[in-house]
């Protein structure tokens, strides 16, 4: 009866709801492992911090990782791969719908219809179509992880592990860098610091991470269109053999038999299997996610590069290929990861703030990622520079954006800053001066977008400032838009017209 109950009262929840419990539950869940892997030397502020930053990926951490014990490890990385792939899982769905416009269920309909506009009754989402966008995720996250894992294992330097096996090591750092979380059992990977290799592997897993799936999925399927063209020409080219050999012996060799066999069974499955990848979205967000993400890669590398080559506390005494990947590396971690080869507390105040900056807008919305999303930002800009021009429509490559699209990124914005004004005001207030405020309000803007960096502040936290960045870190990995749709049961975003008005961009 108990369990009845409770399937009859799950199905009466939004989605909206159903994710911001799970994540809820999970922290909570999570918290309470690590407080018994620990034997109850850590308090249990510590753990649910802990948990709370290993599930949102953020990386945060009061205690260093480095004494921790293995279990308390295993779980971590369990954590933070359920944190992942679940708000991977969650924000790939939501978008698959949005610019497809189906829904799964009629309170589904009723979100994403009031978020985004998006005319859901032509057409609904199967069970068996929810399903192949989730083993595309899983798919797609286990094996990037993996090939980064056997990466860093081959080329790290040796002993950079510490106390820890070099495979688990790698698996850890694998993990942590797809999923954004920004993590490391060695407290920092400053032993990296001299191995560009190693730093560009564990870049390359963060924006891939990052970036979103439906950015991954298009890559995946070009490389597979590729890959099945040159197939096709060995199978044009072994029949082309065959044939002549025919001819002119009558036989047909075995071994030419084999390759063209060998060919149309993969040609035949690759086609097969891209047909059943799941999660792409329109193109114009594909095209924004891939532009957006260079050009904040570009000005955040230029900006570290010519901030720090000179400070005797950070890069100057670096060789030039050392200087190069640490300042690529710094600007890819800022706007999610949170890794770090140097302490940040040295860092120029010109540094600090476009860090700031990059953590505050983050990746991809359909990613690891955390800030208030790369096409948020985008979206806004484009907003900015129509109000001059009011009588004409939002437009991106041509093409007009969907006025429910840009009302949400506008409601993004304005919420995630009144809210962080709010925090930073209690915070403040908590910190009885013990600390700069910029101190204060780049651990706050690292919280909410799960980022992971901090000026030396975490281990200085007291308990109810921890519980408050906890709740941040919360608010930052769910989105402040799913928790207000949550809160409220609606989006505060009116119906614009009946008739499709654009193309709808994923924001948040």
């Amino acid at each position: 009866m108990p369990l009845a109950r409770f399937k009859r009262f799950f199905r009466t929840l939004s989605f909206a709801r159903v994710v911001c419990l799970g994540f809820f539950a999970a922290i909570f869940l999570g918290s309470f492992a690590l407080y018994i892997s620990e034997s109850g030397e850590l308090s249990y502020v510590d753990t649910l911090y802990l948990s709370a930053s290993s599930i949102c990926v953020t990386g945060l951490s009061p205690i260093p990782l480095s004494g921790l014990s293995p279990s308390t490890h295993w779980i971590m990385l369990f954590l933070i791969q359920l944190g992942g792939l679940g708000i991977i899982s969650f924000t790939v769905i939501v978008g698959f719908l949005i610019t497809k416009g189906i829904s799964r269920n009629a309170r589904f309909n009723a979100f994403v219809g009031a978020a985004i506009d998006t005319q859901t009754e032509t057409e609904s989402l199967e069970t068996s179509e929810v399903n192949r966008i989730l083993l595309s995720v899983i798919n797609i996250s286990f094996s990037i992880e993996i090939l980064g894992a056997i990466g860093l294992y081959l080329h790290m330097p040796e002993g950079v592990e510490g106390e820890n096996t070099r495979w688990f090591y790698s698996l850890f750092t694998a993990v942590s860098s797809f999923n954004n979380a920004g993590f490391s059992i060695t407290d920092d990977l400053s032993a990296l610091r001299l191995d560009p290799f190693s730093l560009y592997i564990v870049s390359g897993l963060v924006i891939f991470g990052g970036i979103g799936f439906p950015v991954i999925i298009l890559l995946e399927k070009v490389l597979l269109t590729v890959f099945v063209r040159i197939v096709y020409r060995i199978e044009v080219l072994a029949e082309t053999l065959m044939m002549e050999k025919a001819l002119k012996t009558g036989n047909v060799p075995r071994f030419l038999l084999l390759p063209a066999q060998f060919s149309a069974i993969l040609e035949n499955r690759i086609e097969e299997y891209n047909k059943h990848l799941r999660g792409e979205t329109t193109r114009i967000q594909s095209k924004l996610l891939v532009y957006g993400s260079f050009a904040l890669l570009l000005f955040g590398f230029v900006g570290i590069y010519f901030l720090e080559r000179s400070n005797p506390h950070t890069f100057h005494n670096l060789e030039f290929v050392d200087k190069i990947s640490n300042a690529f590396f710094m600007s890819v971690c800022s706007r999610t990861a949170g890794f770090s080869t140097m302490d940040l507390g040295h860092l120029n105040d010109a540094t600090v703030i476009i860090i700031t900056v990059l953590m505050f807008i983050g990746g991809g919305p359909q990613g690891t990622a955390g800030g208030i999303k790369i096409t948020t930002f985008v979206l806004l800009l484009a907003y900015l520079k129509n109000v001059i021009q009011p009588a004409k429509p939002v437009m991106l490559f041509g093409e007009t954006v969907s006025k429910n699209s840009v009302a949400v990124a506008i409601r993004v914005y304005f919420l995630a800053t009144v809210a962080l004004a709010f925090v930073f005001i209690l915070l403040g207030i908590l910190d009885q001066n013990q600390h700069s405020l910029h101190v204060i309000f780049f651990e706050l803007i690292s919280s909410f977008s799960t980022v992971g960096f901090s000026l030396n502040l975490t281990s200085q936290l007291g308990d109810i400032e921890k519980i408050l960045y906890a709740a941040v870190m919360y608010v930052g990995r769910v989105g402040i838009f799913t928790v207000l749709i949550a809160a409220t049961g609606h989006s505060g975003v009116p119906k614009m017209g009946t008739v499709d008005d654009g193309v709808k961009i994923q924001v948040g």
